[in-house]
């Protein structure tokens, strides 16, 4: 989550929306781990557990790069660095 907050910081002015998607929690306690790490970027709540099955994800954390166009990008299952973000995000922002 701070590596997330940190990207969305530093790329929100070139256009970059960055969306947590909580499964299985109530919105109380997605807010309340939200607010406790400082993250100021969208949290959405997937009660009934459609984003894994939606983008065939495999298991927890997943990122879905999506373009501004919409067309998915790249999917990664598992954490990633502030290092390896940054260069998915670079691929998509340089070709706005």
């Amino acid at each position: 989550m701070p590596a997330l907050e940190r990207l969305y910081r530093a790329h929100k002015a070139q256009g970059l929306v960055i969306l947590g998607i909580d499964q299985g929690e109530s919105a109380s306690v997605a807010t309340a781990y939200a607010h406790k790490r400082g993250v100021t970027f969208p949290i959405l709540i997937d009660d009934q557990q459609q984003y894994g099955r939606a983008y065939a994800a495999n298991g927890l954390p997943t990122s879905v790069l999506v373009d501004s166009s919409g067309r998915i990008v790249k999917g990664v299952d598992g954490e990633l660095s502030f290092d390896a973000m940054q260069a998915l995000v670079a691929t998509v922002l340089k070709s706005k």
